[in-house]
Parts: structure tokens; C-alpha cells; sequence
């Protein structure tokens, strides 16, 4: 009989396809055969919940990752975050800008890099807590044809776009901040102020062009749920018992279905079987059904808020909101204190490559 060591690569190949990254490093493990089939097969890893990327470890240096599935932390030596401020993902992959504000494409898990041109300086002593989102059209990992779009925190320039192949970036003037962007339907849309719009041209001359009015009470999101535009608004609350105490965490989520074609807005409250995933990268959407431990009609969310002082509170505001208790609970341990520091970010493992 042949040794377990010994089975055909091809079926290996099959078997991998069936396991999260985590069980993709234990499988290379085994022995030579089975490395070789996980270095060369290229086979990607099963549909995986969104890892939650944290600062690094004080101790370790590593950078620190927390597994929703198995509930338990990892942590990975990656020195190309070091002095670099992430501003949002998708596709399993980092936007980040170091100290002199040169933008990166970078996948954790593959080390896979792009370089971007300069960002657009719109002041002097620009700050790295003005680069607010970054949101990106296709996976790097599938095609080198995508755009970026950058979201800043700024008076009269708020969004600037990157096709790859540009050399430079191109500025569309808004009259009103940017909450959020969705790449959706092969077009960037915007919550601007109280209204949405579309980037309606990604060449020479881009333009925002009005698509309809928005009703607003809260923080905005933009999803893009199985095929439709959703607008989840985030509505917090402040507690502590002092001025030093007190801080703003998230209270509840007011959904709104988009119909572009009508021009009108409807309320949702049932996301059936599905979890959506929101914080300052782009949304998220699973079916819990495959995923163990995932709660169904329920929005898991990270802090938005970059710290600055050390009094303030860390980045502690995670939590998953339930629809169907329209109540909020805890997904990871409180009290976590990271002053300086960039919220926990989503981010789902991709080990693809072109």
C-alpha cells in the first residue's frame, strides 16, 4: 500500500482547495511531497471569514490577527507595515501610505506589491489622518487592469482617482465631504453630503454626475449586497462620566435598499442567512450558513476612528449588531487600548496570484 506521503499530487491539489489558509501552512507541513503540491499547485484556499488585522504585538513585533473562525489570535512578522498607516483594504489586499505619502497595493499573505505615484499634497503639513478610505475596482491578484480611488478629508478636493498605468492621479472637485465609495456595477459611487453620486468618467477628465438624493441621520456605508446598493448607517452613543471618560461607540445600523433606476430609497431589517463585514474596508458580505459560529442578519463592525491622544480611548468600538434583537454584542474582548494607533481593519486572506 502506498504511503499517505506518497498520493497523487492532483488529488492533493483537491484536498487543499477545501482548506482555510491556516490548514493550507499545517498541510505544507507535513512533508516534501505535500510542500511541494502547497508552493506549486497554486491552489487557493476555501471561502474563509475575514481575518480582523490589528496593530503589531509590543512584544513580538509581529503584526496581530484575530480569527473570528477558530477564535483565536495568529501573529505574522511582516516588516513592510512598519511605519506605514493603512487607510482600508479589498480583496485581501492593504492600501498603505508611508511618511512621505507614497500609496501601496500590498497583499500580507502573498508580499505582493504595488507602487502607486505620490498622493496629491493639497497643503503643506498634510496629515496622514485626512487619507480617510481607499477602495479599489478589481482583485490585482486576478488582472493588472483596476483603479483606485482615494477619499481625503479635505475642504475642496475630497476624492482622487488612479487608473494602473497612470502616472499620476486626477482630482475630482466635490462640493461636499465624501462619506463613503463603492466600486458597483463598473462604476465609483459616492455618499456626498446628502446625496449619492457617480464618478462618471475614469479618463482624462473624471466628473461627478448626481444620481439621487440621500436621507442621512448617521455614518455611512456603501455595500454592494448580492447585487444591490445598500446604505448602512451607523448611529452612536456617548458614554463615560467625564470629559476624560468620554467617548463615542456604535449603537445601532438603519439599512436603506437603493433603487438607482427609481431614484428612491426603501428600509431593510432582513438580511436572511447572510453577515455583512463594515469598517474602513470595503464591505463584506457571507452567507453564515458555511461558516460556523457566524451569525446570520447581523452586521459585525470596526472602529473608525484613528487615536491621537493618549488619554483617549483605543480603538475598542467592535461589536456585532443583530437586526432581529436590534441589539449590539461583543465579537473580541474589551477594553483594548491602542492609543496612536488605526482601528482594526477587515481583511480576508488571499493567497491568489497572477
Amino acid at each position: 500500500m502506498a504511503s499517505w506521503s506518497d498520493l497523487n499530487s492532483d488529488a492533493l491539489g483537491h484536498i487543499m482547495g477545501f482548506l482555510s489558509l491556516p490548514d493550507h501552512h499545517r498541510f505544507s507541513a507535513v512533508c516534501r511531497n505535500w510542500r511541494w503540491v502547497a508552493k506549486h499547485k497554486n491552489c487557493p484556499p476555501a471561502e474563509q471569514l475575514p481575518w480582523l488585522m490589528m496593530r503589531e504585538d509590543a512584544s513580538t513585533k509581529k503584526r496581530k490577527f484575530y480569527s473570528l473562525t477558530e477564535k483565536r489570535h495568529y501573529y505574522i512578522d511582516i516588516p513592510e507595515l512598519q511605519n506605514q498607516r493603512w487607510i482600508g483594504s479589498s480583496f485581501g489586499w492593504l492600501f498603505i501610505v508611508d511618511r512621505k505619502f507614497i500609496p501601496r497595493i500590498f497583499n500580507p499573505f502573498t508580499r505582493e506589491c504595488y507602487e502607486l505615484p505620490p498622493l496629491p499634497r493639497f497643503e503643506e503639513e498634510m496629515l496622514h489622518e485626512r487619507l480617510v478610505k481607499a477602495v479599489i475596482s478589481h482583485d490585482p491578484s486576478k488582472t493588472h487592469d483596476f483603479t483606485v480611488l482615494f477619499l481625503y478629508q479635505m475642504v475642496f478636493v475630497s476624492v482622487a482617482v488612479w487608473r494602473s498605468g497612470d502616472n499620476t492621479w486626477r482630482c475630482v472637485p466635490c462640493k461636499d465631504h465624501v462619506a463613503d465609495a463603492i466600486f458597483f456595477r463598473g462604476n465609483f459611487y459616492l455618499a456626498c453630503g446628502s446625496d449619492l453620486f457617480m464618478i462618471s468618467d475614469l479618463g482624462s477628465n473624471p466628473t461627478m454626475k448626481h444620481v439621487m438624493p440621500l436621507s442621512l441621520s448617521g455614518v455611512e456605508h456603501l455595500v454592494d449586497f448580492m447585487g444591490e446598493l445598500l446604505l448602512a448607517e451607523r448611529h452612536l452613543k456617548s458614554i463615560g462620566g467625564g470629559p476624560r471618560d468620554l467617548h463615542v461607540v456604535t449603537a445601532r445600523f438603519v439599512v436603506h435598499k437603493l433603487n438607482l433606476e427609481e431614484k428612491r430609497s426603501s428600509q431593510c431589517k432582513d438580511f436572511g442567512d447572510y453577515a455583512i463585514f463594515l469598517g474602513t474596508s470595503c464591505p463584506l458580505v457571507v452567507n453564515s450558513l458555511l461558516f460556523p459560529g457566524c451569525k446570520k442578519n447581523c452586521i459585525y463592525f470596526t472602529d473608525l476612528s484613528y487615536k491621537l491622544s493618549p488619554e483617549a480611548y483605543g480603538c475598542d468600538d467592535l461589536g456585532v449588531y443583530n437586526f432581529a434583537t436590534d441589539a449590539t454584542e461583543l465579537y473580541y474582548p474589551p477594553g483594548i487600548f491602542h492609543p496612536l494607533a488605526e482601528p482594526p481593519i477587515w481583511l480576508t486572506p488571499n493567497i491568489n496570484k497572477l
